[in-house]
């Protein structure tokens, strides 16, 4: 397999989203006062690219046994598909998604013998997660709950992963509060993909979150980014969160962009939602640690 076609396998330029809330979490410990183990941190950062890219693989592989991706669809329209397009076979699909959750735990569990358990259960909890939302059992996105499932994992089980795996295995609870935006604008990223192919979904048999909840699409997507913004306030008011994390509101323009774009389904909605949850975290994290 050529290279470009495994970036597109892994979805390449999707990784600095879990980069970036590792780093939330690690940078978050600091401003607390914590020591910092940059060892364990860097395990929870591979560990955690490895989960991210396998979890990618088999959600291209599921979509495409059940019909949900196919040459028609919006997702072929913008990026690579080797499943879809036949560069990499199903099952070997299915094998190397497996080699990679399988790696990222084990990644887990050298930190779980450096530091304690806290870092091997999250990840655990998130592979599961992942592995529930169309995945051939529970298959939870066609039942209206993956967006939920998607941004838990990208939120609060990531941040919480990398502020206990750079801070020698401890939990904050304050860590799981600054998760919350993050994961408010992960929510719309995942619901503007869903809403974007309701019309494969439901060929499909899949009534996603955003399908069931279509007449009220605009507002849910405006609100979750626009909130990240309100509750990110809130907490420097109250002291959560510094001063200096307030840089993080130059993205609101990019921002306020972006409902037109959902509105008229473009192709990428995603793929820019997502650009602004990597750009919002990184400058969090830049705030957190000046």
């Amino acid at each position: 397999m050529k290279a470009s076609s495994l970036a597109g396998l892994i979805r390449v330029w999707t990784l600095p989203m879990t980069v970036s809330l590792i780093l939330l979490g690690a940078s978050y410990a600091s401003f607390l006062g914590l020591k910092i183990n940059f060892a364990t941190l860097l395990l929870a950062l591979f560990g955690s690219l490895l989960l991210h890219a396998g979890a990618n693989v088999l959600n291209d592989v599921n979509d495409v046994i059940k019909g949900i991706d196919s040459p028609r669809s919006p997702t072929a329209a913008y990026r690579e598909h080797p499943v879809l397009h036949g560069e990499i076979g199903k099952r070997s699909a299915v094998m190397l998604s497996y080699l990679l959750v399988a790696s990222g735990l084990l990644t887990g569990a050298v930190i779980t013998f450096l530091t304690g358990p806290a870092v091997f259960l999250l990840e655990l909890a998130g592979a599961l997660a992942l592995f529930s939302y169309n995945g051939p059992i529970l298959d939870l996105k066609a039942k209206g709950f993956g967006e939920f499932l998607v941004s838990t994992v990208w939120g609060p089980l990531f941040v919480m992963g990398g502020f206990s795996a750079s801070a020698a295995g401890r939990l904050s609870f304050y860590a799981f509060l600054i998760s919350i935006p993050s994961a408010l604008i992960m929510m719309a990223v995942i619901y503007s993909n869903n809403y974007r192919d309701i019309e494969t979904d439901i060929a499909a048999g899949v009534r996603s979150f955003a399908y069931r909840t279509r007449s009220r699409s605009n507002f849910i997507y405006t609100a979750c980014i626009f909130g990240a913004y309100a509750l990110q306030l809130l907490y420097i008011i109250f002291g959560i969160l510094p001063l200096s994390t307030l840089v993080s509101f130059f993205t609101i323009p990019y921002a306020a962009s972006l409902p037109k774009k959902f509105s008229k389904k473009a192709v990428d909605i995603d793929a820019k939602t997502g650009l602004l949850f990597s750009a919002y975290n990184f400058i969090i994290v830049a705030g957190l640690i000046i």
